[in-house]
């Protein structure tokens, strides 16, 4: 079973083809292929990262309600996702 980590989405599926890994830091950037630097999203999500000071590509177009995800934190409660929209200073977190 595959589930979108985004906070909040309910979207799962048992196919691999139907969801997508993000890299949090892209591959372009130094970004790993670790699991670390990887987030399993849903193309409805996926569609929606935008990443400041990419020039091309789907992730360089900020809409109304684009996302930044910043990473993934440690906590004793497991990972915590961290992620703001762009027009806020405030940064969220999620399980």
């Amino acid at each position: 079973m595959y589930q979108c980590q985004f906070p909040g989405c309910n979207y799962e599926t048992t196919s691999r083809t139907q969801i997508e890994y993000h890299h949090i830091v892209p591959k372009t950037k130094g970004g790993s292929n670790l699991p670390k630097n990887r987030i399993w999203l849903c193309p409805n999500h996926h569609k929606k990262i935008f990443i400041p000071g990419e020039i091309k590509g789907v992730h360089s177009k900020k809409s109304e309600d684009s996302i930044v995800i910043l990473g993934w934190l440690q906590s004793t409660g497991g990972r915590l996702l961290q992620y703001k929209y762009p027009d806020l200073e405030e940064i969220l977190y999620a399980k």
